[in-house]
């Protein structure tokens, strides 16, 4: 740290110290409302519970994810929970914004925290002998974050860490520290939590749904989507167009609020652009022109089916190599900006085929979309993406997820196009899965085809014009808007 510097990080860390309590309620709160908790909240919080009862062993805690998603909010819950339900003093809990820290000098997490024990406690990290609580928001404005988490939890046994940060963090995990730290990465809505955080409607049909989708047993299931369907139709202030503003321009609780939808497409528009044009830039030392062709190669991705170009034509596109394009993809897709699938085929064969890349939520693609113009695609095929890119990235936030068992997706790879189906999913050695994704009326001639071929006991159809779940021989049907509650 700078010496000269040391009086502005003094007032800033004060300031922190003091104003933190006093803004919480309007920080954690819209229009005199206190807004509710993410799941994530409560598996972060059995953690805080952990170390407050005298276990040590997880105390480095990172939440990686996209801008908007709510870690920063996340974070000022536990500080909350620490505050007035804990009854954890002040002193004792320190949130700072990386970002902010910046302005004064080029972040050193660890020399903060070492000027921060002396200052205000004290001490040093060796000696500290109370319980403190460091809550570090946009830790990616230290390159060496990773590192200094490891360091400052490993020199005490009294510090419990969390670190948030864009989800281009996923490039730079020290190997040594990643051993150390519990990685829980904070991804956008499911349809549930997006009822819970803005009507404050619980429901539990989500397991129900994974046993519908793996096993095949829908009667759970269509118990209590009846019920929830009820349930919507009298909940105070739901809109019955809130699902389809979900889909379009959801998924992040930055936008939840917004009736504005131009605002709120402007917003994940930044958010994309941000990540690329800045943290991306900062975490993997990327030129200038690398960060114009990422957005390029964002921009004709919008515009596709999956699948539906090569690198090789992607390179000739944006006029760059098919080495940096695959560069480029690459790093999307640790940034969670997007994910991919692989061909359903033996090792040898799905070496040599393409992946398949979709947007990591379909209101990221129509942001895109929106900004630039929208594509040749007609509307119908447009709205058929969209639902795709929902159900994929559905599935994959599910496999993500940490209280949910390894499965891989992959996409079908049938000599006849127009017989296969969008997805196929295979937990460990159980059978697979085929799943077809619909906009308008389905015919089920491409699911029993599959079903044929896999040897499958049951398959999925998801659509966008079937009203409630029904299981007609081995062939269920899911709403697209039952389905996002998964």
């Amino acid at each position: 740290m700078n010496p000269e510097n040391e009086d502005s990080f003094h007032d800033f860390l004060q300031n922190q110290i003091t104003d933190t309590p006093l803004s919480l309620n309007n920080d954690l709160s819209n229009r005199g409302v206190k807004f509710n908790h993410r799941d994530d909240f409560e598996e972060i919080t059995t953690f805080v519970d952990e170390f407050i009862d005298g276990n040590n062993v997880n105390r480095y805690i990172v939440l990686p994810g996209l801008r908007g998603v709510g870690k920063t909010t996340i974070l000022l819950q536990v500080y909350d929970y620490l505050l007035n339900q804990k009854n954890i003093s002040p002193e004792q809990i320190l949130y700072v914004s990386c970002e902010e820290i910046n302005k004064i000098e080029d972040c050193d997490i660890y020399d903060i925290i070492k000027y921060y024990l002396k200052t205000f406690h004290n001490c040093s990290l060796q000696t500290l002998n109370k319980k403190l609580f460091l809550l570090i928001d946009e830790s990616h404005f230290d390159k060496d974050w990773s590192i200094s988490g490891k360091l400052i939890t490993d020199k005490s046994k009294n510090i419990f860490a969390i670190f948030t940060g864009s989800s281009a963090i996923s490039l730079e995990y020290n190997a040594e520290a990643a051993r150390r730290m519990i990685r829980y990465p904070i991804t956008p809505l499911n349809y549930s939590q997006h009822l819970k955080l803005k009507y404050n409607y619980r429901t539990d049909i989500s397991n129900d749904l994974i046993d519908l989708l793996f096993n095949g047993n829908a009667d759970n299931a269509i118990i209590k989507e009846k019920q929830l369907n009820s349930d919507l139709l009298n909940l105070k202030c739901y809109d019955s167009m809130d699902w389809n503003n979900y889909f379009k321009f959801g998924g992040f609780p930055s936008v939840m609020h917004d009736t504005n939808y131009r605002n709120a497409i402007k917003k994940l528009y930044y958010s994309v652009e941000t990540v690329i044009t800045k943290d991306l830039g900062t975490m993997a030392n990327l030129t200038a022109n690398t960060q114009t062709n990422a957005l390029r190669l964002m921009k004709f991705l919008a515009e596709k089916y999956p699948g539906d170009i090569s690198q090789n034509a992607l390179a000739n596109k944006i006029k760059t190599s098919a080495g940096s394009v695959n560069t480029i993809m690459d790093l999307l897709e640790k940034t969670h900006l997007i994910f991919h699938t692989e061909p359903y085929s033996g090792a040898n064969a799905r070496a040599k085929k393409s992946w398949q890349y979709y947007f990591a939520t379909p209101s990221i693609m129509h942001a895109i979309n929106t900004k630039f113009g929208f594509s040749s695609i007609n509307l119908s095929e447009y709205e058929g993406i969209l639902l795709e890119t929902l159900v994929g990235s559905l599935l994959v936030n599910l496999k993500n997820s940490e209280q949910f068992f390894e499965f891989s997706i992959f996409y079908d790879t049938y000599k006849v196009k127009k017989q296969r189906v969008d997805f196929i999913i295979k937990k460990d050695f159980d059978d697979v899965i085929p799943i077809e994704v619909g906009h308008g009326e389905k015919s089920t001639n491409q699911i029993k085809d599959a079903m044929r071929r896999y040897k499958s006991p049951h398959g999925i159809i998801i659509s966008d014009t079937t009203k409630t779940i029904k299981k007609v021989d081995n062939i269920i049907f899911v709403p697209i808007k039952t389905f996002s509650l998964i």
